[in-house]
């Protein structure tokens, strides 16, 4: 939209306000603008959420020689076990940070599982 067209509309938005001003309805202009706060503070608000940081280099396997790598949130015991890396900040979790286990495992004689 051209500039000229949000100056009008600007305008018209103040010439509507002192004319319910001066009738004696300023309850409705004071809704008008509270909401129009609201409303812009939410938007800023929710647009922050849903920015996402990727990661902060190219995924990396992790393997570990008889180690398993798993990440536990300690709120609600959620695991996750972890076989490629991202990124080196920790997953979250019940809006908490999970924490790193290292897990020991033995190996297998069976071949299949190698």
């Amino acid at each position: 939209m051209p500039r000229s067209w949000w100056r009008l509309g600007l305008l018209l938005a103040v010439a509507a306000a002192v004319l319910l001003f001066a009738v004696g309805r300023g309850d409705v202009v004071a809704a008008v603008a509270l909401g129009a706060l609201i409303l812009l503070t939410g938007r800023a608000v929710f647009r922050g959420y849903s920015v996402t940081k990727g990661p902060t280099g190219p995924p990396v396997d992790v393997q570990e020689e008889g180690t398993l790598l798993v990440f536990a949130c300690e709120t609600c015991g959620e695991q996750l076990v972890l076989l490629r890396r991202g990124t080196d900040a920790p997953p979250r979790h019940c809006a908490e940070k999970m924490v790193l286990r290292r897990i020991p495992v033995e190996r297998r004689a069976d071949p299949r599982f190698n």
